[in-house]
This record gives structure tokens, C-alpha cells and sequence, in this order.
């Protein structure tokens, strides 16, 4: 990345706005988008609270203005739960601004007035690359089952009740909207198992949506992933992040179910918009930034046993027969889910293919998309 001192400065014309006005909290800003019903992506998030930032500053440098925004993004990091998301849209939006050479009549404000305006056209369009997604992805859905048996049943349509089946994991927007356009724009007949999703629960949402729209779903317990593969003939997953290895930051399961398939020779598509492209290079699970103060999955420290009541331990649940009812489950505690992780990240040898608005490519080609937009920087 150039130095600061390298990069070229406008004088401005007057601020932007008055020094009186309060200062922005970017990160109420953040929130606010994230805490809608249907957020927007966490990298869009980032990169529309950004330009708000830039909207409002005072600055009148360049200098001035990139220290406002990396500031602003050191603070998003530390506050968003997902700071890997978060970060891959503001890098971006970084990434954007350094590469910016005004001409000399441009008065700062104007610049900064094109730069917010161009970041906005960014978020307004940004939903336009998961309808190129869900065009490239209709390719690999097919119209009815996808396996030899199928060329040995009847040709009565009535008769063919085998069809193709794809495992879903979580909720994710990209991966709802390329099934539904398989299903309603090309009427396409396949069904659906989406994986529940704990601690949040995601899959019931998409289980919902496909439902609505007439898709047979299936939801199924995170558990049960290895055993319902045998039956799918691909996964689908969607990704919080994709890293510059070709592997995926994704909501804790993800990779689980992509060991899974690779074990039983089923092949797993990851979709992800570009700006999901991050510069991370995981090594191991536990390479993941994190804004948490401690690591998933602490061990506790000791307890005295004899201080435990003696109904501290509850009752095990059984259903011995049929007709018998089902029993209450047992439930974590908040504060033990609060330890458990949220995020895995799936290696890229698991990956099939990844598919992008930039196109269908294998894991190793995320590198070379990421060279064109960063370069050797």
C-alpha cells in the first residue's frame, strides 16, 4: 500500500459540515444496519457506514480523511462480532479510496462528494452479484434426479419420484436466492435438507422461505449431517468470508458437512459475492480473528464439588416407546453457548468449486482475484 506521505492532497474549500454538529458513532451507525429485520451483508454494511463517515467528516486531507477511516475501521473490528466480515468490506472501501487520483481543480469536497457517491452506487448494486450467482449456479441444478437409477424408472412423469437433492447449510441470502431461482424462473423440481443451525437456528429461516415458495425442505439436526449425505447428491453452502487460500469463514457447521461430502465423494459448492474476498490466510481453525475476550471453548476454572447441589445434575431424557411422548430436551445455558464458537472455516481441498459473481472458479483461483483488486501490496 503507497505511504501516506506519497499520497496526493487537496485543499478544501470549506467543511464539509460545522465542527458544532455532534461527532459520528460509527459504530451505532453499523449496528443500526445490522440490527434490521433482513440486514444487509456485513461487508456492504461496512463500506455504506464508511461513506456516512466520510459524509459528515471535516477533513481536508487526504491524510486526514485516511486516518478518519482506518481509525473507524479498527473500531468496527473490536465491536463487530464477526470482525472478518466487517473488515473485508472496509478493506475495500480502503483499498478504493488510495487508488484515487483527483485532479488538481476537484476541491476536497467535491472528491469527497464523488468518493461517498460511488460507495453508495457500490451498496445500491451490491444485490445484482447474487443474481449473477444464482444464474451460474442454476447450471448445476438439476430437473429431477441427477443419478444413473434415474434412466431405469418409468417414463411416466408420475412415476419418477426421485429427485435431485441438495444439503443446505444455515441461512444464507445467496444460496436462498439462486435455489428459488432454479425453482421459480427455470422450474426446476428438486428438493431440500438445511441443516438447523445451532445456537441461532438460521436453517428454519431458509427452511421457511423454500417452503413458501413451494420447494420440498427437509430441516435437519447439525448432527444428523453425516447421515443424511449418503442421500444428497451435493451441498451447497453459502460464506461469511472467502479467504485468499480459497477456504471459507462460514457459520459454525460448515465444516463439518464439507469433511462430510468429501468423505462420501459428494461434491460442495461454496457461493459468495466478490466483496466477501478477504486478504486472510487461516492456517487452522483457530487462526479466525476474533473480538472476543477470550477463546471458544476455555475449560472453566475448577470447581469445588462439594459446593454442587445435588440436583445440579438432570434427569435423562428417554422415549422408550412409540406412543411415548417426547421428552423436555436439555438446554445449554446462554453463558455456555456464549463459549462455543460461531465461526469455522473450511479448508479449500474440501471446496469443489466456488462461485462468484466474478465468475466459477476453484479455490485457488480467489488468490488471483485478490491480486487484481490489492495487488502486490
Amino acid at each position: 500500500m503507497a505511504s501516506l506521505s506519497s499520497l496526493p492532497t487537496v485543499s478544501e474549500d470549506a467543511p464539509l459540515q460545522s465542527t458544532s454538529a455532534p461527532p459520528f458513532d460509527v459504530i451505532q451507525y453499523y449496528s443500526q444496519l445490522q440490527g434490521k429485520d433482513d440486514p444487509m451483508p456485513a461487508p456492504v454494511a461496512a463500506v455504506e457506514t464508511l461513506a456516512e463517515l466520510v459524509s459528515r467528516s471535516d477533513s481536508s486531507t487526504i491524510q486526514e480523511l485516511l486516518a478518519l477511516l482506518r481509525s473507524a475501521s479498527s473500531q468496527l473490528a473490536a465491536a463487530s462480532f464477526n470482525p472478518v466480515s466487517c473488515t473485508s468490506g472496509t478493506a475495500f472501501f480502503m483499498r478504493y479510496l488510495t487508488l484515487q487520483r483527483p485532479p488538481p481543480e476537484m476541491s476536497f469536497r467535491e472528491f469527497k462528494g464523488e468518493l461517498v457517491a460511488k460507495a453508495r452506487e457500490f451498496v445500491k448494486g451490491s444485490g445484482k452479484c447474487r443474481e449473477l450467482i444464482a444464474v451460474d449456479m442454476s447450471d448445476f441444478v438439476q430437473d429431477g434426479s441427477a443419478s444413473p437409477i434415474s434412466e431405469l424408472l418409468p417414463e411416466d412423469p408420475a412415476d419418477r419420484t426421485l429427485e435431485q437433492t441438495l444439503l443446505v447449510h444455515s441461512y444464507s441470502r445467496v444460496v436462498v436466492q439462486a435455489l428459488l431461482y432454479a425453482a421459480q424462473e427455470q422450474k426446476k423440481r428438486f428438493q431440500v435438507y438445511v441443516t438447523e443451525s445451532r445456537p441461532f437456528g438460521l436453517g428454519l429461516k431458509t427452511h421457511a422461505i423454500l417452503t413458501a415458495a413451494g420447494i420440498p425442505t427437509q430441516v435437519i439436526l447439525d448432527s444428523a449431517v453425516a447421515y443424511i449425505m449418503p442421500k444428497c447428491d451435493l451441498a451447497v453452502v453459502g460464506a461469511e468470508a472467502v479467504c485468499e487460500s480459497g477456504g471459507l469463514v462460514n457459520f459454525i457447521g460448515g465444516y463439518q458437512m464439507a469433511i462430510a461430502a468429501k468423505a462420501m465423494g459428494k461434491p460442495l459448492y461454496a457461493l459468495a459475492e466478490s466483496f466477501k474476498f478477504t486478504r486472510l490466510f487461516p492456517l487452522s481453525q483457530y487462526d479466525l480473528p476474533s473480538s472476543l475476550p477470550s477463546a471458544p471453548l476455555t475449560f472453566p476454572a475448577p470447581i469445588d464439588a462439594t459446593s454442587l447441589k445435588s440436583n445440579s445434575v438432570p434427569p435423562t431424557p428417554s422415549r422408550p416407546m412409540i406412543d411415548s411422548k417426547m421428552p423436555e430436551a436439555l438446554e445449554m445455558s446462554d453463558a455456555a453457548t456464549r463459549h462455543n464458537p460461531t465461526l469455522d472455516y473450511t479448508t479449500p481441498d474440501l471446496i469443489t468449486l466456488i462461485l462468484s459473481d466474478l465468475g466459477t472458479m476453484t479455490p485457488s483461483g480467489v488468490s488471483d482475484c485478490l491480486l487484481q483488486i490489492f495487488g502486490g501490496e
